[in-house]
């Protein structure tokens, strides 16, 4: 797990480490242009900005509606507030006063036209280098100041869980739920939800994906419930399904199994281990009771400023779990006509047992 030195704020060690691999790659400097990584990099939260990060140190830039808040959120940056001009000729301007030859960019953030934007108002004087990977390498593991607020992430949407459960009653209706459950976030702390929240009542809990409607809830209803909040940016994410009343001998069965393929995950969710071997716990579970076409899509994936990041857990995945990372765990079956059973909890790859980030009741009855 990282940590960072007392001496040192988490941002600016960050920065640090990438900056430390400039040398190895020839480059003079690294463009980041995705806001979640600059706020990663700097703990900036508007929703403008360009980070530069050479060997010397690092430059900040947005624009003047930015001014104020820049002054309270970022340090130990160079920072220039540029009016009335554009970015690709801010650039252009810092690539000849600083000699700049060869600079790195986030191939996976970059769009097209913004690429073509800077590198026309470069000129030919630059040598531009694709990375796909660095900020992603350093944000795959999250640091202890990451982990305290995915934590107080995590006890929010359980707070949401707790008071939207007793307020559930028959004739409510999937979209009347999801406007409560928006609430509830703001209302404990939240800036909001995560992702477009999930509500699926009866059958139609068998789309992983479905969008809220009016469908009203009745007595022996599946409820299905993926949520999630941000919490100083950091995102939760949960899923829970249970039955709203009393549960059938069918319901109870099919559960049990979707429990037992998420405890054969959660055992094996520790550092060393490969994400496709992660979820094959859970899959082969599903795949010995005969329900394996009926999970088809993959385990989990990480989270942290962004609802999916890295590591994806699914089969075609050889990446290896380390210490300080943070997944969801997220099992499930969907039988159309019939309804789908997830759980998922976010947990934290230790160094013994994951540690869950949620801590709610995953059982088919919550209400008892």
């Amino acid at each position: 797990m990282n940590t960072s030195s007392t001496n040192t704020s988490p941002h600016r060690a960050r920065r640090d480490r990438l900056a430390a691999r400039l040398g190895e790659a020839n480059l003079d400097a690294y463009w980041v242009s995705g806001l979640p990584s600059i706020r990663y990099l700097a703990g900036f939260t508007g929703t403008y900005a360009q980070l530069l990060i050479t060997r010397e140190g690092t430059l900040f830039i947005t624009d003047g509606r930015y001014q104020e808040q820049v002054e309270s959120e970022v340090s130990e940056c160079e920072v220039k507030i540029f009016r009335n001009r554009t970015w690709p000729e801010v650039f252009a301007e810092e690539i000849r006063e600083r000699g700049w030859k060869r600079i790195g960019f986030e191939a996976r953030q970059l769009t097209v036209e913004g690429f073509s934007k800077a590198r026309e108002a470069a000129a030919d004087s630059v040598h531009w280098e694709p990375i796909s990977s660095w900020v992603e390498e350093l944000r795959v593991v999250k640091d202890t100041t990451e982990i305290e607020i995915l934590k107080r992430s995590g006890a929010v949407a359980d707070r949401v869980l707790e008071a939207i459960l007793p307020e559930l009653r028959e004739g409510i209706t999937e979209k009347q739920v999801v406007r409560r459950m928006m609430n509830l976030f703001w209302e404990h702390g939240a800036k909001g939800p995560s992702f477009d929240l999930i509500v699926l009542f009866g059958a139609r809990s068998s789309l992983p994906h479905g969008q809220p409607g009016d469908t009203p809830l009745g007595k022996g209803d599946w409820v299905l419930l993926d949520f999630g909040g941000i919490v100083d940016g950091y995102c939760s994410d949960c899923t829970r399904t249970f039955v709203f009343g009393e549960p059938d001998s069918l319901q109870r069965e099919r559960h049990d199994l979707v429990m037992r393929a998420h405890r054969a995950a959660f055992e094996v969710a520790r550092p060393g281990a490969v994400c496709n071997e992660v979820d094959q716990a859970a899959r082969k579970v599903l795949e010995e009771a005969g329900f394996g076409q009926a999970f088809m899509h993959g385990l989990g994936h990480g989270v942290g400023l962004e609802i999916h990041e890295a590591p994806r857990l699914a089969p075609p995945s050889r990446e290896v779990l380390q210490e300080g990372m943070v997944v969801t765990i997220e099992p499930g079956i969907y039988l159309p006509g019939w309804g789908g059973i997830r759980l998922e909890n976010a947990v934290v790859v230790g160094s013994g047992t994951p540690e869950p980030l949620t801590q709610t009741d995953m059982g088919i009855q919550p209400f008892l």
